[in-house]
């Protein structure tokens, strides 16, 4: 079964300014365009990858941000408080025309900042916890589907899910086990409508938890509250695959007519 790849619509600044526990550090660009001394310039920041200029950025720990001047005025990246007093976190004195400035951020929060002299230029760097990668566990429930090679199961942690899932088509549920330490306040899953339908329980660690749904095109979006201590992720809803899907009917028939033509050509020799 081919399924389409997605991208979370929660983690918006993901391809642009996500790094960290699962990818290397990243650099990212924001440009002070030219006029952005003028108070009635249209914008005062202008971000080289996704083109936002507000001035707004998040990014992951360890990821730095380079200020460049593309203004013929000086300008400066001072860091104030969320009321606009400066509080001496970082400072990058006067930048020149076509100078720049660059700051790695390291510690989790919102760091706000101004320029000093055009006030009125202001901007704030959010730095998150890294949800982790979309990562994806393959032939979940070989042994049930039809082709006999299972479904893909797409999620996104800080760390990895072991290989083996647990099927329980009776109890229809699927049972995910956390391999090691994450430091996620939640995982993310998106499981094929055909391995599951209507997850409508979910337990960790056999405690029942609260968590939000997605239909989505590659199949319901599951977002779980987890913490740094959970181990198992059971997921329960109105139908998992059959028993028996078509490949394992067929194998069983084969099997069956296999027994019984043995059983008849014995008969037949005495």
């Amino acid at each position: 079964m081919k399924i389409t790849f997605f991208i979370l619509p929660l983690i918006i600044a993901l391809v642009a300014s996500y790094g960290g526990l699962t990818f290397a550090a990243s650099t990212f660009e924001i440009t002070i365009p030219s006029g952005a001394s003028d108070p009635n310039a249209p914008f005062f920041w202008s971000e080289k990858t996704t083109g936002v200029t507000t001035g707004e950025i998040t990014v992951f720990p360890g990821d730095s941000i380079v200020w460049k001047n593309a203004d013929m005025a000086f300008h400066t990246v001072t860091s104030v408080t969320q009321s606009g007093e400066i509080d001496g976190l970082f400072d990058s004195g006067f930048i020149n025309a076509g100078d720049s400035f660059e700051m790695t951020f390291s510690e989790l929060g919102d760091f706000y900042y101004f320029c000093s002299l055009h006030p009125w230029m202001s901007g704030v760097v959010h730095v998150v916890k890294n949800p982790g990668s979309v990562k994806s566990i393959h032939n979940v429930g070989s042994g049930f589907s039809d082709d006999g090679l299972g479904f893909e199961v797409k999620y996104i942690l800080d760390t990895n899910l072991q290989k083996v899932v647990h099927v329980n088509p009776d109890e229809k549920s699927l049972t995910f086990r956390i391999s090691g330490s994450s430091e996620n306040e939640q995982i993310t899953f998106v499981l094929p409508q055909k391995l599951i339908q209507n997850p409508n329980a979910v337990l960790v660690d056999g405690v029942m938890t609260d968590f939000t749904t997605e239909d989505t095109s590659s199949g319901t979006k599951l977002v779980i509250p987890i913490t740094v201590d959970s181990s198992d992720i059971k997921i329960m809803g109105t139908k998992v695959i059959p028993e028996f899907g078509f490949l394992a009917l067929s194998v069983l028939s084969i099997g069956l007519i296999s027994t019984l033509f043995l059983a008849r050509s014995k008969l037949s020799i005495f």
